[in-house]
C-alpha cells in the first residue's frame, strides 16, 4: 500500500509520465528491496558464525568455564586432560609430594546446565614410603540460576560428589584418597567489568560418615569462601587472581567431637591461560598456602579440548 502511494505521487508530481517510466520506477524499488533483504540475511549469518566462534577463541570466557562461573552451551563437550604437582613441608605433614594426572570432561545440557567428571591418577610420596594408584573421582551437575543484569550478577548453583575410589591409608597403607565420601554443592555469583570479570563462590563440602574399627568417624566439614578476578589481557589471553578459604569443623568419633580438628585453610590462586588454536587451551594454575595444613604450593597444568 505504501509502495503504491509512493507511486501515485510520483505520477501527480510527473503530471503525465509515461508508463515505461513507472515501470522502471517499480523495478528500481524492487532491486533496492531485494538488496536491502540480501544485506540483512547476510549480516545474520555472520552474526551467528561469531557468536561460536567468539567464544572458542576468548581465553577470558574458556577460563570462566574452568572456574565453574560459566557453562558450557547445549551439545557442546570439552575435555581436559590434567597434570598436577604438590609439595607438603616434611615437618608440617606425613605428606612430602603429590603428582596427578587426570582426564576430566564436560557437557552442555538443555535448561542451562552442565555435567562434568574427573578421573584422577595419582602418585604420593610420605615419609613412610610411596604409593601410585587411582584416586578419588569427582562429578557435578552445575546450573545457571540467573543472567547479568545491570546491577545484578550472573549466579550459578553446583551439586558434587567425590566418591572415595582411592586408597583411604586407614589399613596403614600410603593413601592415594581422602577415604571418604563429600557431598558439595556450590552457589557462584559473577559479575563483568571490561575487561574484568569479578567471581565469588560459597561453597560446603560434608563429608560422609564411616564405621572405622568398630567406631563412627564422622570429618567436619568445611565451609569455604572463594573469590578474584580474571583479566582479559587480550582475547586470545587471560590472567586470574584468587583467594580460596575453607573453614573446617570438628571432627567427631562416635558423636563426640576429637579436639584440635578444627581448621582455617587458606590459599592464594594465580592463573594463567591463552588460545593455542580455535579448540585447544593452555592453562597454567599456582596455589600457594597461607593457612592451614594444606600443600606449600600446588602447581597445575590443564590443556582443555573444546568440541
Amino acid at each position: 500500500m505504501i509502495r503504491g502511494l509512493a507511486v501515485a505521487a510520483l505520477l501527480a508530481l510527473a503530471g503525465g509520465a509515461s508508463a515505461q517510466s513507472v515501470e522502471d520506477l517499480q523495478r528500481q524499488l524492487k532491486e533496492r528491496d531485494a538488496k536491502i533483504r540480501e544485506l540483512s540475511e547476510r549480516i545474520e549469518a555472520l552474526e551467528k558464525k561469531a557468536e561460536p566462534d567468539d567464544e572458542l577463541n576468548r581465553a577470558l570466557e574458556r577460563t570462566l568455564v574452568q572456574q565453574g562461573a560459566l557453562l558450557l552451551r547445549q551439545g557442546v563437550y570439552e575435555v581436559q586432560p590434567q597434570l598436577g604437582y604438590s609439595h607438603w613441608d616434611k615437618d608440617r605433614s606425613a605428606l612430602h609430594h603429590q603428582t596427578d594426572l587426570s582426564l576430566g570432561a564436560r557437557v552442555g545440557l538443555p535448561w542451562d546446565a552442565q555435567f562434568q567428571v574427573r578421573v584422577p591418577y595419582v602418585h604420593v610420596a610420605t615419609a613412610a614410603g610411596s604409593a601410585t594408584a587411582l584416586g578419588d573421582i569427582d562429578l557435578a551437575l552445575s546450573r545457571q540460576l540467573g543472567r547479568e543484569d545491570g546491577y545484578w550478577p550472573g549466579t550459578f548453583v553446583a551439586l558434587g560428589w567425590t566418591s572415595r575410589t582411592g586408597r583411604d591409608g586407614f589399613d596403614g597403607s600410603v593413601p592415594t584418597g581422602g577415604g571418604f565420601n563429600v557431598l558439595q554443592a556450590a552457589l557462584t555469583a559473577v559479575k563483568r567489568q571490561d575487561p574484568m570479570v569479578y567471581y565469588g563462590t560459597l561453597s560446603y563440602a560434608d563429608p560422609r560418615a564411616r564405621v572405622l574399627e568398630g567406631s563412627r568417624v564422622d570429618p567436619g566439614s568445611t565451609t569455604g569462601l572463594r573469590f578474584g578476578g580474571i583479566l582479559a589481557a587480550t582475547p586470545e589471553t587471560s590472567i586470574s587472581l584468587g583467594v580460596d578459604l575453607g573453614f573446617v569443623g570438628d571432627s567427631r568419633v562416635d558423636g563426640q567431637p576429637v579436639p584440635g580438628t578444627d581448621a582455617v585453610l587458606g590459599t592464594l590462586q594465580i592463573g594463567f591461560a591463552a588460545i593455542v588454536t580455535r579448540s585447544l587451551m593452555f592453562s597454567l594454575n599456582g596455589d600457594f598456602r597461607f593457612s592451614g595444613n594444606v600443600p606449600n604450593f600446588r602447581l597445575t597444568l590443564a590443556l582443555p579440548i573444546r568440541f
